[in-house]
Parts: C-alpha cells; structure tokens; sequence
C-alpha cells in the first residue's frame, strides 16, 4: 500500500439482490475522510460498478469469493461515492471494507 495512509475505518456491507452503495444511510456509511479503500468479498461472488449505473446480477465487474480489489494508489473519493454492488446469485455476499485517508 502507499505510504502515508492511515487506516481510518472498517465496515462489513452485506450485498443482496439490491444494489447497495458506500454511501447510503446506515451502516456502514462511507466515512467523510474515505479517500481510498481496500475491499474483500468473503462468502459469495457480487458484481459492481462505479460509472453511475447499478450493477444487475448479469452485468458489472465480478468480484468473486475470496477476491479483493483495492482502491489505495490515488485518491479515489469520487469513485468510493459511486461505487455499487450486488450479489451475482441469489446467495447474499458480504464485504470487508478497510478504508483509508
């Protein structure tokens, strides 16, 4: 990871048959500070976007059980607030989150 950042947060986010984003009333909820991210789908796979359309279980970038992405290199605000998910098969995923400054 870059140097520098500092852990800020960390949530879990169950993804179902609705999309669900970062941002939504609730928990968790995008901390204000959030510039970057680290995410982890542990049960079952989702799908997801971040261009300002919600994913569908067909369409999206597919994150699979035990995958990660990270969103560490720059700051990524802007996409953390755009960013969707939703489950890939009927079963609910759920996410680890660890965000940064």
């Amino acid at each position: 990871m870059a140097q520098g950042i500092n852990v800020i947060d960390y949530a879990v986010l169950v993804v179902g048959a609705t999309a669900v984003d970062l941002i939504a009333d609730g928990s968790p909820t995008l901390p204000s500070k959030a510039k970057r991210a680290f995410i982890t789908c542990e049960t079952a796979a989702v799908r997801w976007r971040a261009d300002g359309t919600a994913p569908t279980a067909d369409e999206g970038h597919l994150l699979a059980a035990a995958d990660s992405i990270s969103f560490t290199g720059a700051n990524y605000r802007q996409l953390l607030e755009m960013i969707e998910f939703i489950a890939d098969t009927a079963t609910a995923g759920a996410l680890k989150i660890t965000y940064f400054d």
